[in-house]
């Protein structure tokens, strides 16, 4: 039986500095702690994050709408960033599956 991990809020998580290098709510000061001192060495770290979630949104309504899919398996970071995929898909379709397994819940207690 593999035991999960603690869900540690005084380290950093990538999941949460990417959540915060976005403009998100689900991280804490080490995450942003971490989060500035990357844009010390990487300027456009952030502009970089804001694309690639924009390039995903483009896919994910390409391939619903386009080409028919309408289950995708999101394996990301841990948790949920905005917009997930699995909204950009209801906002094409009313019947579509997607599922998010998540490492760490996020800082309100929510679930994924």
């Amino acid at each position: 039986m593999v035991l999960p991990r603690p869900f540690r809020t005084d380290q950093p998580h990538s999941a949460r500095m990417y959540d915060y290098l976005l403009g998100g709510t689900d991280n804490f000061p080490p995450d942003r702690d971490a989060a500035e001192r990357a844009l010390v060495g990487f300027p456009h770290l952030r502009i970089t994050a804001r694309q690639n979630r924009a390039f995903m949104t483009r896919a994910v309504r390409h391939l619903a709408a386009e080409v028919g899919i309408r289950q995708f398996l999101d394996i990301g970071t841990g948790i949920p960033t905005s917009p997930p995929k699995y909204r950009v898909q209801g906002q094409l379709f009313s019947q579509y599956r997607a599922s998010c397994p998540a490492e760490s819940p996020p800082p309100g207690g929510g679930s994924s």
